[in-house]
Order: structure tokens, then sequence, then C-alpha cells
């Protein structure tokens, strides 16, 4: 029903790429540019481009994932798209067109001119469901109550085109005969089920045509149903004459019949698993976990080094002089100024610590200052690993109770989820089902960005606990949340007949007292509340399950208070932005961690601007959101400020209808207020961060944070989070007054971290900056903060394996050959990106492990030049030399030397080494390549 740019009007607006085509650089950068994409930034998602030396890779707007484009002699040689997660083709294409990254971008002086989306398909046949005309009639009444007419026609199909349009559209009969497959899944026993139903088809010389969105689906409907049906690339072939089953890949809703003489059968996965049915994903491609590329330094960021402490990473200097062979060495700033170049194999030694130091300060360069507190912190480690075991061990051994729901109202609840998961969100429900199952108390944080579907795995939890005959207990740290996860609840749970209670300040004292009689009677099996839960005076008959939204709005007491309801049952804790301390417990293994992060669709990145807190700044943020008819919000940290700010926000711009909300309002007031704001009777909403989490407004595109340095970096991403939900560019505004450095640093890393899926980033940035504290008890700081959190993490895993030689095991062998060791800067472009894989070069353990980023490598940027098939082979000879205990190689024109751990070296060995204590020397003065010299004096060792 929006109208949208007319088709005559794409033509020139962006880029067609084809095979074979001219290539230019500077040409495309330009173009890319003016189509409003960011050439310097990763394409992990839309608007993205980076150049290489052969390639350039792109997402463009629209698009379900990036674009690898080769070039080669001012040609384009090859088009396709790949998986950014291991860099695998999918597919290659021909052409590529490039839109532009916003449409008022691209139609500037025609934005005018618009046109409805019928005029895109004059040549079309249109069918449509039996339903259109009612559901059309609904939203053009919607739209015509909304707006006036001159405003609607320019935005919207009038109703009278649409009336037009309608006589063209065939509409399916209401009453069409159809016949759908049985839902196995719901049966007490689905295999059995699921084989009667194949052997009545098969007497009635049906053919049988088993689909499913993934192989894997595939494989079990085959062990399910007994049959092992051949592949079929598709439909045409599914259901040849003389086939009597079929294997197809294909994303089928439910199964159905095609009735004749031989009637066709359609099984799908979803008839047959039910929600454990993968889908066909319509989604974004998710976010990498803040932690799965943690151990990769980065240019400017703070990094420990193991034998020298802390320091800067200064980015990469290029080295050659006269009889020296050129290679690319690490910079490293340390106290004092004081620069230290290293060889890239030492990156293995290089840990990221932090983006910015914090408390911390830097080491001395000679590592004096570091090795104490090194010495320290590692006994410390295996304190904390040992402790950490007993506590883990005792979980997992203490009994809780199994709750696994009926299969057949399990199933009922979850089909009442209108859309489809995204594959993390899928497999956090799988981790959570299952630890439900386990027989032991669950303790698992799902981490998710604002709108990204934790609620969804908070209640498939509550509905597998309450199926299973248990009580629920919703926590949340508001009551505009609880008002929001009531009435979620409540929808849901009304199918199954199962009441919601609700014991939060928005409850009467009526409601309170009967909530409290059911949850202790047993009558009632789910509670949302705030911390009021936790109170003396309620108390549950069997409470099998303790949901904590937002946990890092509970204090360290508050959360003991919660996980007493239930000291052996199960917890789950839910946070877009968990602090510091659940962190760190997630990710070395105190707690389980599941981490959702996929954006949903067409979720764009919020515009985040820090300024200084003016009127100018205020007025420019309100009138640009007034002008296209959206809503605003702006925040201010405490009560007393409100008033202030209201009367300066209707001086500067006396046209906005503001409404004021905070929490020591009474509880039905800000209902009312809220719920006028959001039936848009104002422009702004005027509050403190009382809104933070449980507003969900399409309408609500900007937010203004008047004195932001009062507050959190993760109540900060909340409150950012609440705009930009409904597809349409969003705007936050951070207006300072100035304050510390620090605080400087936490809202620069608002700007930094602006994407979609941000609030894990953020969670991990600032454990950098503040720590995790001690996780074994109440202290704030702890040897975290020694060795920065990723390292310590790596080392704790270490010591919880039972490794005691910790980091005295992490040595890198020095190799001096007459060999250039660098990736060439024409081949790849990006500093960074040859910093990101010389760090995955140096971690590399196994050749398996070599091999893949060599692939990966040759995939990105296109054939390996001599120089980088060189960069991989002494890679690949430096972790021979660590196998052998190697320390260090020395290569010359005449002989080869290696100087070995005590210990290594065999007692005899060949005649043509010379062994002078732990040296080993060979002479050499043959013209053979250095490699071939080198893998001769190899194989010479091992005899």
């Amino acid at each position: 029903m929006e109208r949208v740019p007319r088709p005559a009007d794409w033509s020139g607006s962006g880029m067609l790429l084809r095979v074979g085509e001219s290539y230019s650089e500077q040409h495309f950068e330009a173009r890319f540019a003016a189509l409003g994409y960011d050439s310097d930034d990763s394409p992990d998602y839309p608007g993205g481009v980076l150049f290489h030396g052969n390639t350039f890779e792109i997402f463009p707007a629209g698009a379900r994932g990036p674009f690898r484009v080769e070039h080669s002699g001012g040609r384009i040689r090859r088009i396709a798209t790949f998986n950014p997660l291991d860099q695998e083709v999918i597919s290659e294409f021909k052409e590529l067109q490039i839109d532009p990254m916003s449409e008022r971008l691209a139609f500037k002086e025609r934005a005018r001119n618009k046109a409805s989306l019928f005029e895109y398909c004059t040549r079309a046949k249109w069918i449509a469901d039996a339903e259109l005309p009612k559901h059309a009639d609904i939203w053009l009444s919607t739209i015509e109550e909304a707006a006036p007419r001159a405003e609607r026609d320019r935005a919207y199909v009038s109703r009278r085109e649409w009336e037009q349009t309608a006589k063209r559209i065939a509409l399916l009969s209401p009453t069409a005969p159809y016949r759908a497959t049985p839902e196995f899944f719901k049966e007490a026993t689905p295999r059995k089920a699921l084989r009667a139903f194949i052997e009545e088809a098969r007497r009635g010389d049906a053919r049988l045509v088993f689909a499913a969105a993934a192989e894997s689906d595939l494989r079990l409907m085959a062990a399910m149903s007994g049959v092992k049906a051949e592949g079929a690339v598709d439909w045409a072939q599914a259901i040849a004459r003389g086939r009597r089953e079929a294997a197809l890949l294909a994303g089928f809703d439910a199964g159905f019949v095609v009735p004749g003489r031989k009637p066709i059968v359609v099984i799908t996965a979803s008839d047959v698993l039910g929600s454990r049915a993968h889908q066909p994903q319509p989604a974004n491609w998710a976010w990498t976990p803040g932690f799965e590329t943690a151990d990769l330094p980065e240019a400017g960021s703070v990094v420990v080094h193991l034998q020298r402490g802390l320091a800067r990473l200064g980015g990469l200097r290029a080295m050659g002089a006269a009889g020296v062979s050129a290679r690319e060495m690490v910079r490293l700033v340390f106290a004092g100024t004081d620069a230290v170049l290293v060889p890239l194999a030492e990156l293995a030694l290089i840990w990221p610590y932090a983006a910015e130091l914090g408390n911390t300060s830097l080491d001395k360069a000679d590592g004096s200052s570091w090795r104490p507190r090194r010495a320290a912190a590692e006994t410390e480690i295996h304190i904390v690993a040992k402790e950490l075991a007993k506590q883990i061990s005792q979980r997992r051994r203490r009994p809780a109770p199994k709750l696994v729901p009926r299969p057949a109202s399990y199933e009922q609840f979850v089909a009442r989820f209108p859309y489809f998961t995204t594959p993390d969100q899928a497999q956090a429900i799988r981790e959570v089902l299952d630890d439900l199952a386990s027989g032991h108390p669950m303790d698992r944080i799902v981490c998710g960005d604002v709108g990204f579907g934790k609620t969804e795995v908070a209640l498939r939890a509550a509905a597998a606990t309450v199926l299973a005959g248990k009580q629920v207990a919703i926590v949340v740290p508001t009551t505009v949340l609880a008002r929001q996860h009531v009435e979620t609840f409540r929808k849901r749970f009304a199918a199954l007949g199962i009441e919601v209670g609700n014991l939060s300040r928005i409850a009467s004292t009526a409601e309170a007292r009967k909530v409290r009689e059911g949850l202790k009677s047993g009558e009632l099996k789910v509670v949302v509340g705030t911390l009021s839960l936790a109170s003396k005076d309620v108390k549950f008959a069997d409470l099998g399950l303790v949901i904590i939204d937002e946990e890092q709005h509970f204090g360290a007491a508050d959360k003991a208070m919660l996980s007493s309801l239930n000291k052996n049952g199960h917890r789950l804790w839910m946070s877009a932005t968990p602090i510091p301390r659940t962190l760190a417990a997630g990710l070395t293994g105190l707690r389980d961690l599941s981490v959702i992060a996929t954006p949903p669709v067409h979720r764009v990145p919020v515009v985040t601007k820090v300024a200084p807190l003016s009127d100018i700044a205020i007025t420019t943020a309100l009138g640009r959101e007034h002008r296209r008819n959206g809503q605003s919000f702006v925040i201010c940290p405490r009560i007393q400020d409100l008033d202030p700010m209201r009367a300066r926000i209707h001086m500067l711009a006396p046209e906005l209808r503001i409404i004021t909300i905070h929490g020591k309002l009474p509880a039905d007031e800000i209902d009312e207020r809220l719920m006028a704001f959001v039936e848009g009777k104002a422009d702004v909403l005027l509050a403190t961060n009382i809104v933070e989490s449980g507003l969900d407004i399409p309408r609500a595109n900007t937010i203004v944070v008047c004195w932001p340095e009062k507050f959190g970096l993760a109540q900060l991403h909340q409150l950012r989070g609440r705009v930009g939900r409904g597809g349409i560019r969003a705007f936050a505004h951070f207006l300072t007054e100035g304050g510390s450095d620090r605080s400087e640093q936490r809202l620069s890393v608002l700007e930094e971290l602006n994407r979609p899926g941000a609030g894990f980033a953020i969670s991990a940035r600032d454990l950098d900056l503040r720590g995790s504290g001690d996780m074994l008890s109440d202290r704030q700081s702890g040897h975290v903060q020694v060795f920065g959190p990723t390292l310590y993490g790596h080392l704790l895993t270490l010591a919880l394996e039972g490794d005691r030689d910790g980091m005295s095991a992490l040595w890198v062998p020095e190799l001096n050959l007459p060999i250039a060791e660098l990736l060439p800067s024409d081949y790849v472009q990006s500093e960074a990106v040859r910093l990101e894989i010389y760090a995955r070069v140096a971690r590399c353990r196994t050749d398996d492990e070599l091999e893949d980023i060599e692939d990966e490598t040759q995939r990105r940027f296109g054939t390996l030049p001599p120089a980088a098939s060189n960069f991989f082979a002494i890679a690949r000879l430096r972790m021979r030399c660590r196998e052998r205990g190697i320390m260090r190689l020395d290569v010359g024109p005449e002989a080869i030397a290696a100087t070995l751990l005590p210990g290594r070296i065999r007692r005899s060995c060949s005649r043509l080494l010379q062994r002078d204590g732990n040296r080993v020397i060979h002479c050499d003065q043959s013209a053979r390549p250095v490699l071939q010299k080198v893998e001769r004096f190899l194989d010479l060792l091992d005899e």
C-alpha cells in the first residue's frame, strides 16, 4: 500500500557489475561512495565494502549476504556470494546490481513523484487469498483515520486506486478442497503414527515426497519413517513417473495430499519434527559473537605480551635493509613511549587486553614491571580453576527435577509463535530445553540484543516447565517491563488455559493477594513480577524455574535473593548487555552461555552521535523527527531534571506536544501516559530511564539522552534500543556537558558499536573498561585485570583442563631465514586484514588449521603470489620446529644451525650433523632453495 519510486526512476540510480567488464578501483570507490557505501567498513552488514589486491567484497543494499568480486588485467573475472563466517563461496553470478543504500539518497530530486507496486508488475497475473479484500479494507481504513487526505495520498495508495487494481486480481476460492497430512509430532508415539500413515498411503498406490529445508532433517525423517528415499533436485523429478518415494530439499510449512489416481503425499519436516524442524531462513546473517574472534589483537588497542606486559599495539611496520630479507614487524608501544618491533610470529604471545587502559597502566618494555604481577596472577589462576572446577562439578552432580513437557501441548504452544526462529535463537531454545530435561540444575545466561528474540526463549522455557507440572517465576526490574511481559505471556498461554499472575506495582491489592494465594496453593503456574517475588510473604507450592530478565539491573544481593527462591531448581538469566561479572562467568564456564546474534530482518544500524548539550542540538534532533511525522524520546538521568527540560523544549519548539513520565508516578498514570504516547497523542516522551526496557514503538525513531555520562554503557545501549525497531533509519543523540576522559571513552564505544547485535560487544568492552571483579567473591577487582578477559579466559580454560604449564607452554621458535616473511601489501591491501591473518596464522597449532587459513586467503584475495606462498611455508616450518623442540633456527649460505630445548636432541643422530651442547649444525653449500635445505636438515634431525 505504501508508495515507492517510479520504475523509470531506477534507471541509472544504481550500478551494474558484469563479468568481463572493465574495472577501475578509483572509479568503483567513487561510485560506491555516491551510493552510500562505506569503503572502510567490513562487508558483514549492508553498506560495507572493502577493497583488497585482486578482489573487493561488498554487501549490497537488500542482499542477504556479501559478495566477492575478483578482477585482473583491468577486468572483472568473477562475481560470487560467500559465507562471511568461513569465506566459502556459495554461488557464482554473471552480474550483480548494486542498489543505493537509501531511496532518499538515490531520488533526491524525484522524491515527490511516486508510484504504486502495481506499476512494477503491469503484465503480471495477480492471484490472492480469499481474505485479501477484508484485510485491504481494514488497512485502508487505518490509513484514512491516521492522516489528512493530501498527506496519505502522497504516501499511500488511495482507496480508489486500490479498487481499480483489485478488479485485476483473481481471488482463490475460500472453500477449495485441501487435505492436510497429520501432525505426527503431536502423537504420543510419532514414529509409530508416521509409519502407519505411510503403510496406508502405499496401499492406496500413493507416491511419497519427503520435504525438509535441511539435509539433517531428511536423514532424521528417513530414520523415523523407515523409508530411504532417493534425493530429487526439483519438484518435477520428485513426482516423475515411476518414482514411489523421493526426498526433496524444500521449505514447505506443512504437508498435503495432491489427489489423483496415484495421489502424491507430501510429508514435511514440520509434520514429523514440529518445532525441531529447520526452517528456510529469510533472516540476516548472524553477527559473530564478540568472544569468537576476541583473541585477535587490533591496531590501536591495548594488548598484553606474555613476556613483556601491557602495551599499545601500534600496527605493522615494513622492514628491509641490505643483506636482510624484507619482512613486516609488529610495533608495540610501552610505558614512556618506548617502542619495540617484534616478529609476526610473536603475535602468538600477544593477546587483546582492552580497547582502552581503564585503571591500569602500560608496562616497561623490558618486562621488569610485568613479571611479578604475572607470577602472582598465574598462581591465582590455578587456585580459581580448582574452585571453579569444584563448583561446576557440584552443580552438575546436584539433582534437579527433569522437566520434559507433553509433546502435543508444547507444540500447540509453539505453533502460536508467528515467525520462524533464527538459527541461534533455535539453538538457544534447544540448549535450554536440554538443560531442563537433564536432571541437573540449569544455570544459563541467554545474551541477545534488544529485539533479537530472548522473550521467545523464555516463553518456551516457561511452557516446558508448566507442562511438566511445575511453577515458573519471571522476575523483571521495572513495572513497565512487567506490564509488557504480563500481556505477552497471557496471550501465549491463553490457548492452553493457563493463567498468568502479576505481582508488581501495577497489580491492585486484591489482585496481589489472589496471586500470592494461587502460588501458595499451586493453582497459579506462571507469575510475572518485580523483586517483590522474592519477599517473605510469597510462597511457591512447586517452583521449577526462575527467569531473571534484564539481569544487569539487579545487584549482587538481589541476585543472591532470587537464586534462593529455588536453590536446587533451574535458573535462566537474560540480558542484552550482561554485567562484566556475569559475562566473565559465562565465558569461563561457571555458567552456561547462549548467544542470540542474528538481527531481525531489515533492522538497520541506529545513527549514534555524541555532541555537547545545547539548544541547537536538541532543536535539530527533535525537529528532524517531527518533520518526518515521527516521535521522539528525551531522557534525563534524574526526576528533578524533567520539568526544566520540558520548559526548555517548549521554548525551543512550542509546536511539539510533550508527555512526561517517571518512576514515582502512580502505576496506572504511567500506563495511561504511555498509551497516549503509543497512540500518537504526543510528539515527545520526556522520561527518566524508566523507558529503558519494555517499550516497542515503531513510530519513535529519535532518542535524545541528556547528560549520558551519568548512565552506564549498558543503560545507554538499552535506551538506544528503544528506537530503530521498525526498519526506518533511527537516530540516537547523546548530549553531554563534558566529563572525565573515562566517560568520554565509554561514550565513544557507543558511536563505534552502533550496529544491531552490538550489545554483546558493548558488554565485552565494559568488561575491558571495568574488569570483571573476582568471580568467586564480592571483590570488585581480580586477576582478570592483570591479563585481560581474553587471555585470562584462555589460561583459566587450560587450567580447568588440567594443563599445569600455563603460559610456560606458550613459546615461539625464532627463525632467521633469507626469505621475506609477509603478505604483500598489493595483495592484501588492508593493514587491519593483514594483521588479522598474521595473528590467526601465529595461533595455528596443526597443519589443518593452517591449510584452512591459506585456502581462505586464496578465496578472498586471489591466487597466492610467491611471497604469500613463502609466508605460509614459513608458518608451516615454524610448527614443525616447535614439534621438535627447536627454539631457534639459523639458515646461512653455507650451513644451518638449530638450538633445541634441553633434552630434545637424540643421543644418536646422523653423522652429517655436528652437535655442540643443545646446538646442532649441518653444513650445506648446495644451490637448492632455502626451504628445501631446511626440509633436508629436519629429516636428518629425525633419523
